[in-house]
């Protein structure tokens, strides 16, 4: 029997949940943890995905993301992917790491959200890790409350925006009354079943294919990177690409692989390079370029732009 296809729409929020395969433990130390938010940070960007709320456990995730754009199925499968290799490496396996298909409820936002939000921050506290949500180091919570910033990627305010202000999320969190679990309307749903009834109705236009059809244009063009780069550096849109200017070439490289969903291959189709070649150059870029205060600058006056068009 075939899987179903999501209901994909520009502006969704969803709650997903994937669990390790088996009886894996995903996240064995602090550096795989920091490891997975890093991946999410790098594919939040990507794929301009909104994180709302993230509680990491030893065997399974849950995250409360919203989608500018219908592309949960991209987003996840390249975050499941990079994880999955990273895990393997590291453990000297092979095989699949996380188990069958990751769940992915999408949330009437203004209907169930703090009873959503309740929910995963309990997590914790019912795994016996803490005794309170706040306590636990890889919730989304805990910089919250924190106002810890070393993620610098997520921002509370999202979230916030919702549910009040920090008194209003720890009132939440200890009212009786709101009662931390979701159910489900047809397995897919958190919400009112009139308002899941008219989404099935209109998903024949935002199934998970429509999201990859858009999402092959992208929110950012690569002809948009290129001119940008070209009128900065005051150089051609063929001199970017041909690689005349080198520095001008590797910021547009650079651009194209976080703002875009282009590939290695599709961006060394590009710039006439092998996708190789394209993977070790921004390894090298990011790692002693990126981190020089002129390129940075220069780096974030283009983000600006672009994403402010």
């Amino acid at each position: 029997m075939a899987r179903p296809l999501r209901i994909e729409y520009p502006g969704a929020l969803y709650h997903v949940v994937s669990h390790g395969n088996g009886r894996l433990w995903l996240f064995k130390d602090d550096d795989a943890y920091s490891m997975f938010l890093d991946i999410l940070d790098e594919y939040s960007k990507k794929y301009h995905v909104v994180i709302h709320n993230f509680v990491i456990m030893r065997t399974h995730f849950h995250l409360v993301v919203e989608t500018k754009l219908a592309n949960l199925g991209i987003y996840m499968n390249q975050v499941l992917r990079d994880y999955a290799m990273y895990f393997n490496r590291l453990s000297r396996r092979r095989g699949s790491v996380f188990r069958s298909r990751y769940g992915a409820f999408v949330v009437q936002k203004d209907v169930y959200y703090k009873q959503l939000t309740k929910y995963l921050f309990y997590n914790p506290v019912k795994a016996r890790l803490v005794k309170r949500p706040e306590a636990y180091r890889w919730s989304s919570l805990w910089y919250i409350m924190r106002r810890d910033r070393s993620i610098g990627w997520f921002n509370p305010q999202v979230s916030l925006s919702l549910l009040g202000t920090r008194r209003d999320l720890v009132e939440l969190l200890e009212d009786d009354r709101v009662i931390a679990e979701v159910v489900p309307v047809y397995n897919q749903f958190y919400g009112k079943r009139e308002w899941a009834d008219g989404l099935i109705d209109r998903s024949g236009l935002s199934e998970e294919i429509r999201g990859h059809r858009l999402m092959a244009k992208g929110y950012i063009t690569v002809e948009e990177i290129v001119r940008a780069v070209a009128v900065r550096y005051q150089i051609s849109e063929q001199a970017v690409l041909g690689g005349v200017e080198k520095e001008a070439t590797m910021v547009a490289m650079y651009l194209m692989n976080v703002h875009t969903p282009r590939r290695f291959d599709e961006i060394g189709r590009l710039f006439k390079v092998k996708k190789f070649a394209v993977a070790q150059r921004l390894w090298r870029f990011k790692k002693h370029r990126l981190e020089k205060r002129r390129i940075r600058k220069i780096v974030n006056a283009l983000e600006k732009q672009l994403l402010g068009k």
